[in-house]
């Protein structure tokens, strides 16, 4: 199942993707279904509750699909939803030191509107900051089942699926601070949709790439990260509870700008994509303000 949010005659909704079309939640539901969150949370209480699921879910959509080429698509998250990151979660080299695995999970968080959808373009920051802006290709875990002090072994039973995640940075605002470095306006984006974890036999083999221009420069899965889904789920769980629809970027490989020699940042025109044979592809183009 793709869950998407998006916008269509520029109204905002949100419905599900199959194939090249969008079918809306029908017009009589969106009393009830006002965000992509509360569609979130009735799909995954149906998952978790039904055994015809599919079929109950499916009467929350209109008959007739849309073309996908008619609608923007959005980040499919809310503001209400935390997006947390995971940072230094693959080996990698960076500055010429090999990075070794951290004692401990770091964590950083990003603003809602940092974010833009697939085939939506990322804004070069004005500026200084525009010489040191990054990409990084990242999957990102979607919150299904609320939780608070989850343990690991439980952690699997609170996702509801998974999305593509590129966390664009500004390396050098990242010695400010790293939320600083982290949250320029419209530096990243998520999507193109949300795939819901009964479509992925095993989603520690997911793998994705980052092009650049056509170039590889990006390949990882998630069983090469230092700390695996259900560590880094149980540890910000005691940390917060963890809502549904809330997104956790579990961290980028090897390939990032700043860990080329030498280094190869954005510039106006360059084409970002990330893709998982899984998960699709989060095309974003950069433009300056």
């Amino acid at each position: 199942m793709k869950i998407a949010s998006a916008t269509r005659n520029n109204q905002k909704t949100f419905g599900l993707i199959k194939g090249s079309y969008f079918f809306e939640v029908k017009s009589n539901s969106k009393s009830k279904l006002l965000t992509i969150r509360d569609l979130l949370i009735v799909i995954n209480q149906k998952i978790n509750n039904s055994n015809d699921y599919i079929s109950e879910i499916g009467s929350c959509f209109e008959d007739k699909g849309h073309p996908v080429s008619s609608i923007k698509l959005l980040p499919p998250t809310t503001k209400k939803n935390k997006i947390i990151c995971v940072g230094i979660n693959y080996p990698k080299i960076y500055n010429g030191i090999f990075t070794k695995k951290p004692d401990n999970i770091i964590l950083f968080s990003k603003f809602y509107d940092t974010l833009v959808g697939n085939q939506q373009a990322l804004l070069m920051p004005a500026g200084m900051a525009k010489h040191s802006f990054d990409y990084e290709g990242e999957i990102a875990v979607v919150i299904g089942t609320p939780g608070f002090n989850i343990a690991e072994e439980q952690a699997a039973q609170h996702i509801l699926g998974f999305t593509l995640f590129n966390d664009g940075s500004v390396r050098e605002w990242q010695n400010h601070s790293i939320e600083a470095g982290k949250n320029f306006y419209k530096s990243g984006s998520c999507g193109p949709f949300i795939v819901t974890k009964e479509e992925i036999i095993s989603y520690n083999q997911l793998n994705f790439k980052t092009m650049l221009n056509g170039k590889l420069v990006q390949s990882g899965k998630l069983n090469e990260m230092f700390f695996d889904i259900s560590k880094i789920i149980s540890y910000i769980s005691n940390i917060t509870p963890l809502e549904t629809g809330d997104i956790i970027a579990t961290g980028s490989p090897e390939g990032t700008g700043a860990t080329q020699t030498p280094k190869r940042f954005l510039k106006e025109g360059d084409v970002v994509e990330i893709s998982s044979e899984a998960l699709g592809t989060l095309t974003n183009t950069v433009k300056i303000y």
